[in-house]
């Protein structure tokens, strides 16, 4: 059976659970429909569930969290080494903002908290042109939500940065056949990313939380960051590489 393993790495803020459940539902709604028979497994990491062994799933894929990679949580070691022994037997995973951020962290990049501060609500990052080669009609810019104040700042040898900008260069990045990693969000609604600016306003610098506001009208490449991992994911679990 095919099985897409999700590490969800977090929990959400009490007033926004009874709406949005965890990250792995937004996965659900986000991936569900374009995964065929791919099953997937919801890993809450937080309550030490993991998966038995790496072969457990045919790939994985590995939440936003609040920790960052550089924190002291006794989760971080066993993903990290996780992660890595995923990697070596060429078990594909896929990461959005803490999991791009520990991805590439574990592989031999480098992620840290950024002096750049607060990448909030929408913005858009422009197709390195490296990364033509290795998909089909990718957009020349990519919008989506955001909410980060750690960036990787070192990539993976091997890994073919994908899009970024002047406040995010390493916006995305893929290791061809083995990782498919975003900093924005393609599982956030705007609802919810509404909820969660407002929820934590006293943390940004003055304006910043109207100026994000502003922006979650913006269309949104959400749908083609979706189909590109639902196809990374599908042919990981078929046994192949990405295909064009």
């Amino acid at each position: 059976m095919k099985r897409l393993g999700i590490l969800d790495c977090d929990e959400l803020a009490p007033e926004l659970v009874d709406d949005f459940t965890h990250y792995t539902r937004m996965f659900q709604d986000m991936l569900g429909p374009l995964l065929g028979d791919v099953v997937v497994r919801r890993y809450a990491i937080l309550d030490g569930d993991w998966p038995e062994e790496p072969d457990a799933c045919s790939a994985y894929l590995v939440t936003g969290s609040k920790t960052g990679v550089y924190d002291d949580a006794d989760w971080l070691g066993p993903l990290r080494r996780f992660l890595q022994d995923c990697f070596q037997r060429g078990i594909p995973l896929a990461g959005v903002c803490f999991g791009h951020q520990m991805l590439a962290h574990s592989l031999g990049g480098r992620a840290g908290k950024s002096d750049k501060g607060w990448g909030l609500g929408a913005y858009t990052t422009r197709i390195n042109d490296d990364a033509r080669a290795y998909f089909d009609k990718m957009p020349e810019a990519l919008t989506l939500l955001y909410s980060h104040q750690d960036q990787v700042e070192q990539l993976p040898e091997g890994s073919v940065c994908l899009y970024g900008n002047e406040f995010c260069p390493n916006a995305a990045f893929y290791i061809p056949d083995k990782v498919l990693a975003f900093q924005g969000h393609p599982e956030f609604s705007r609802e919810y990313s509404k909820r969660l600016m407002t929820l934590r306003r006293a943390r940004y610098a003055p304006g910043q939380y109207e100026q994000a506001l502003s922006t979650l009208d913006t269309p949104l490449d959400a749908d083609w960051v979706a189909q590109l991992m639902a196809r990374f994911i599908v042919n990981a679990s078929l046994g192949q590489g990405e295909q064009q």
